[in-house]
């Protein structure tokens, strides 16, 4: 379950009168728990998105380290102004930390409405993979819970529940990712069996570096380094050396899926890669050895368009055989020719490949199990120390990490219906999916333009090398539309004055266009000293959070010359003909039988008497512009 917490906020505005006026915001992405790969400056850019649905002038954003010393704070930082269609998105620069992620909606420079992400982190992502001394499994004990709370993973496992059997690389739904503190019995997605020593290894990573970690784990019990080379054709159905068949596509796939999936949105450090065991007990030879793990790597980087992906490579070769353990060094040598220790013929090491761990000294009964292949109890510990010692600072300068793919900034506009909005996808993606918000599988529609009715979804794009990223979640309400109701002044002499008034139920904006060019965008406008020029008719748009317009129309008649038409005072507007009053720019006539009284200083271009009088009161004036 994705966490966040929502505040709403009524604040009191003056539009006239005093409106309790209540908003509301979101925040969709990130979502709570994912951490974001920091380069090597200690920074990332964190993206943020989310719904709103009340009108907001700006989009404000700050992060607050969730324990003091945890990270730096931000003050609060504009991330969109004046936002539309009921959907924001922006960002912050970020440095490493662990954080509270704060979203505030501000109009008229309050804030209106506030929406926060307990947990979000800038550190390091790594991806593990190889054999069941990276995965356990195989009714082999498992390694404790992180302590620490900064250690997360997402708790899926490539197993269909229903029948327990493994999907192949072809057949495999990721469900939407949703992040996980590190315990013990986590699945660590996309294939790992449960904590393992990964638990001890976050917490060592986080606690030395004071940043949060993501750990992603491809490994399978078992595998060979053939097993892996074999099946980076998607369609190739491996066999292992004891006669198990794997899924078509698997185990690489497992690892592809991871890089072209989690590893896209989140970011990336390195691939963890502990194997060496099976190829012991086959005896591989060092050059077989050697070009698969220099094919597995460039097929990790070529598949996934990271050309420079890091790998961690650990020096691992313990198995036992006829009862004895044993060491294997030509794979020890072909692991350390890939690396570069044995040199830098380009025929046998690879760039941005580093050294891991050497695990073959790390044997005996108070470590491994009975057999003295795998890490168990206090062996555990010791096997992610050894990893935690291997990432050095050295390897943390001089690897180049890839950073978080951002999420898409999807253009919404308003939709044919009361009810609908219109998404529209950045162009450059090979293929676009939009979705449910809570199930990644289920595609709704498949153009990169689609309009859609109430609900909540997000948008899933794929590019050429099957890299996958997801939007923030879309909302469309219940309603759309909004209105708005033109009135005023339809008549006023020469000279007068014309007040145009617009009201609305939801409206943020409003803009009016009127004769010769007149524009405004206020809601309401007064123009004083009225000319025949300015008569006609003033259109005003209004304009809701969600992009939709509604329209109504003010028709304004400018006259030279105003009549009476009953008795009365010549200061009240309904003795007049125009409704209005006369001014300094408009002849008055006073028609048959009509007194019109005059109490206070006035003006009038002319005054013309058809059988009318003008009856002057006490303190009673006029003031004639001839």
């Amino acid at each position: 379950m994705s966490w966040f917490v929502r505040i709403q906020l009524c604040v009191g505005l003056y539009f006239g009168l005093q409106l309790a006026v209540c908003a509301q915001i979101t925040v969709t992405f990130p979502t709570s728990r994912a951490v974001f790969q920091r380069d090597n400056a200690n920074q990332a850019t964190l993206y943020i998105g989310g719904t709103f649905e009340d009108c907001l002038d700006q989009i404000e954003a700050r992060v607050v380290p969730r324990v003091a010393g945890q990270g730096t704070a931000t003050a609060w930082t504009v991330i969109q102004t004046n936002p539309v269609g009921g959907q924001f998105y922006g960002s912050i620069l970020v440095s490493g930390g662990w954080y509270q992620l704060d979203v505030r909606g501000v109009r008229n420079g309050s804030e209106v409405a506030l929406s926060s992400v307990d947990r979000v982190g800038i550190g390091e992502v790594f991806l593990v993979a190889g054999q069941s001394n990276v995965t356990g499994g195989d009714g082999l004990p498992n390694g404790p819970s992180a302590t620490d709370d900064r250690v997360s993973s997402i708790n899926f496992q490539n197993i269909n529940p229903n029948n327990n059997t493994i999907p192949p690389y072809a057949n495999v739904q990721l469900p939407c990712p949703e992040f996980v503190h590190l315990d013990d019995f986590v699945k660590t997605a996309p294939f790992g069996n449960y904590a393992w020593c990964w638990g001890i290894f976050g917490d060592l990573i986080a606690q030395r570096l004071n940043v949060p970690v993501l750990i992603f784990n491809s490994g399978w019990s078992g595998t060979s380094m053939y097993n892996w080379v074999e099946s980076i054709d998607p369609n190739f159905t491996t066999v292992g050396i004891f006669g198990n068949t794997y899924p078509a596509g698997l185990p690489f796939g497992h690892l592809r899926l991871a890089l072209n999936n989690y590893i896209a949105q989140q970011g990336y450090r390195a691939v963890l890669w502990h194997q060496g065991e099976n190829d012991n007990f086959t005896e591989t030879s060092r050059e077989s050895y050697r070009n698969g793990l220099r094919s597995i790597i460039n097929a990790s980087r070529s598949l996934s368009g990271k050309e420079n992906l890091a790998w961690v490579v650990a020096r691992v070769s313990r198995m036992t055989r006829d009862g004895v353990s044993r060491t294997w060094q030509p794979v020890i040598d072909a692991q350390n020719d890939v690396i570069g220790i044995n040199g830098s013929d380009p025929n046998l090491f690879l760039p941005n490949v580093f050294a891991g761990p050497e695990t073959d000294p790390l044997e005996g009964p108070a470590l491994r199990t009975s057999d003295n292949i795998h890490f168990t109890g206090n062996g555990l510990n010791v096997l992610a120390q050894a990893w935690d010692n291997s990432l050095t600072n050295a390897f943390f300068a001089s690897s180049t990490p890839y950073l978080s793919t951002p999420p898409l900034n999807v253009t919404v506009l308003c939709g044919p219906g009361g009810n609908q909005l219109t998404f529209q996808g950045p162009n450059g993606w090979g293929a676009y999916r939009w979705l449910p918000e809570n199930d990644c599988n289920q595609v709704l529609n498949d153009q990169q333009t689609w309009t859609a009715s109430t609900g909540k979804y997000r948008l899933k794009v794929i590019d050429n090398f099957q890299n996958t990223v997801l939007s923030q979640r879309l909302n469309v309400p219940v309603s759309t539309t909004t209105d708005v109701s033109a009135s005023g002044t339809t008549t006023v002499g020469q000279g007068g004055t014309i007040t145009a008034l617009s009201s609305s139920s939801n409206a943020c904006r409003f803009s009016w266009n009127g004769p010769n060019g007149f524009t405004s965008t206020q809601q309401n406008f007064v123009l004083n000293n009225a000319t025949s020029a300015q008569a006609g008719t003033y259109t005003v748009s209004a304009t809701n959070a969600y992009g939709c317009q509604a329209q109504s129309s003010l028709n304004v008649q400018v006259v030279n010359i105003i009549e009476s038409v009953k008795s009365g005072n010549w200061t009240d507007s309904s003795t007049w003909s125009c409704g209005c009053l006369p001014t300094a720019s408009t002849d008055v006539r006073i028609n048959a039988r009509h007194t019109v009284d005059l109490s206070t200083t006035v003006q009038a271009r002319n005054v013309f008497y058809q059988n009318g009088n003008l009856q002057f009161l006490s303190g009673g004036s006029l003031m004639l512009a001839q």
